[in-house]
């Protein structure tokens, strides 16, 4: 289906296909989007609120498990020193 956007929307991109060629290779990636209205997309982000919200609970995460990573390094070296004085 083609048409064109009416004054006041916009296209936001919510997922990407991958396409096979007839012989089962891959071919390419088409971006898929929808249609939302412009005033939803916040000027100084370029982002919905719910993208914003996306990516800060992504964000939230990734600070989360990197904090548990370097915990778990402190806690290997530290244990790695505390042997090498015994030996």
């Amino acid at each position: 289906m083609q048409r064109f956007l009416a004054e006041g929307e916009a296209l936001q991109q919510v997922a990407v296909m991958g396409l096979r060629a007839p012989d089962g290779s891959v071919a390419e990636n088409v971006p898929l989007y929808r249609i939302i209205p412009a005033k939803e997309i916040k000027p100084e982000s370029g982002l919905t609120a719910s993208e914003e919200e996306t990516c800060k609970d992504f964000g939230k995460s990734i600070a989360d498990i990197f904090k548990q990573y370097k915990r778990e390094e402190r806690k290997a070296k530290a244990g790695a020193k505390t042997q090498a004085q015994y030996v």
